[in-house]
């Protein structure tokens, strides 16, 4: 009798360490699960967030791209104006004409939509997507203060003014902006696809 009572109690022994040992690994298990799903879900909604500031940074820059594009052959003719002037030429456009084309760029120019969805990247980031937003929200405002520069100049000594802005300087600066663009939206893609 005293064997089957050790018996016994060996294995009531083994049962209840077995059980311990596996309401631990139930427990442990349970909590990896919920801690996981938890932050899963939290993923989830950093990424929408991410994916709705960068698609907004994205509007902004191509509608800046857009308007900053149908007023760059008009700031040519106004450099082209300038360029004539100075050489004693005389304008190929009117007065009104150059005012009107001075307004459309004016407008165009305004980068700070730009900079503003740049700033929301910024603040959801990562730092290599906030900087690439940089990147674009730079060269949006180089673009803008080219093209806001544009009549403006230096006057030598003699008298004589000298344009501050090369004739190609606003298409070099639009080229920037485009690929300003581009890089933020493959470094965005590519951080939102990444798991």
């Amino acid at each position: 009798m005293e064997n089957e009572l050790m018996i016994a109690l060996i294995g009531a022994g083994s049962a209840l360490t077995g059980a311990l040992i596996g309401g631990t690994a139930a427990v442990v298990g349970a909590s990896k699960a919920a801690r996981s799903a938890y932050l899963g879900s939290l993923d989830v909604t950093r990424r929408t967030a991410q994916r709705e500031v960068y698609s907004e940074l994205l509007k902004a820059a191509h509608a800046y791209e857009a308007g900053t594009r149908a007023v760059l052959e008009g700031a040519g003719f106004l450099l082209d104006d300038l360029f004539n002037e100075l050489e004693g030429l005389p304008a190929r456009h009117s007065s009104s004409e150059r005012a009107d084309l001075r307004r459309a760029i004016s407008s165009a120019a305004e980068p700070q939509p730009v900079a503003a969805a740049a700033r929301q990247v910024e603040l959801e980031g990562p730092s290599s997507v906030a900087a690439a937003a940089r990147a674009v929200q730079a060269a949006a405002e180089q673009l803008g203060a080219t093209l806001s520069g544009i009549e403006d100049g230096s006057e030598d000594p003699d008298g004589s003014l000298h344009p501050s802005t090369r004739a190609d300087l606003p298409r070099e600066h639009f080229e920037f902006l485009k690929s300003a663009i581009s890089a933020f939206a493959d470094i965005a893609r590519k951080h939102l696809n990444h798991r």
